[in-house]
């Protein structure tokens, strides 16, 4: 049976300084209408203790509620801003997951193994779904390899499994998306696969063909190469579907 040909969910990403959340919070209520979820680029807004991190995603929970919230904090290594040390990370991650104020928590897949179980098994516990990520920037692997990654992802219990990686023609996106494709046939949890820059913005848009259940937008600035503003992304996305 094909699970594939999705209709996939707009993730916004909010990449912002204090100073400017109510110009902030003003175009996610402007632009409310192309927006299905929420995430939160921790490691793009100033660098903030754990507290003031909360206190910001208490803010957006209070105004949009039904929108699904997810955390971020993409480090360095993973083509972020931020510059924690993988137990500083885990720290982090771990007094979000404690307030009890995000829908959804991004982990990397590089973090050390051990921290990643029990992040896990702390998002179990306040009701909190995983999403595991693992960016590529340097070069597209083949198919094989990314089934395999999504596989890894699957195994240490993802409720979505995001790639993203940096194509340097057609056929690296082909490559994406046909894993995606793959992975997708045999697993019942969510796939995300995201190829970045001027060639990759097909799969922005005609990933949810191939099963990717997201796609990430902007309503400002782009937080990722090759990101679209959410309402020229709703707009395609409704005419290939």
């Amino acid at each position: 049976m094909d699970k594939c040909n999705v209709f996939p969910k707009i993730v916004v990403t909010l990449s912002t300084n204090n100073s400017e959340w109510e110009s902030t919070v003003n175009r996610l209520l402007e632009n409310i209408s192309y927006i299905d979820m929420i995430e939160y680029r921790a490691d793009l807004c100033a660098e903030l203790t754990a507290d003031e991190y909360i206190k910001d995603l208490k803010m957006l929970k209070e105004k949009f509620d039904d929108l699904p919230l997810i955390f971020t904090y993409r480090t360095e290594g993973q083509g972020g801003k931020g510059g924690k040390e993988p137990h500083a990370y885990y720290e982090l991650i771990k007094e979000i997951l404690a307030a009890g104020v995000i829908d959804i928590i991004d982990i990397e897949l590089l973090l050390y193994e051990d921290l990643m179980d029990k992040l896990i098994k702390d998002a179990r516990a306040h009701d909190t779904q995983v999403l595991i990520s693992h960016h590529e920037f340097e070069h597209t692997p083949s198919s094989k390899e990314l089934i395999a990654l999504y596989n890894r992802m699957q195994g240490l219990g993802a409720d979505y499994s995001k790639l993203a990686v940096m194509p340097e023609d057609g056929r690296d996106v082909l490559k994406l998306l046909s894993a995606v494709y793959e992975t997708k046939q045999e697993c019942e949890n969510h796939i995300v696969g995201i190829a970045m820059g001027e060639q990759g913005k097909l799969s922005r848009i005609a990933g949810g063909a191939f099963g990717s259940s997201l796609t990430y937008g902007h309503i400002g600035e782009e937080a990722a190469p090759g990101q679209l503003h959410v309402k020229q992304l709703k707009s395609l996305l409704e005419i290939y579907q």
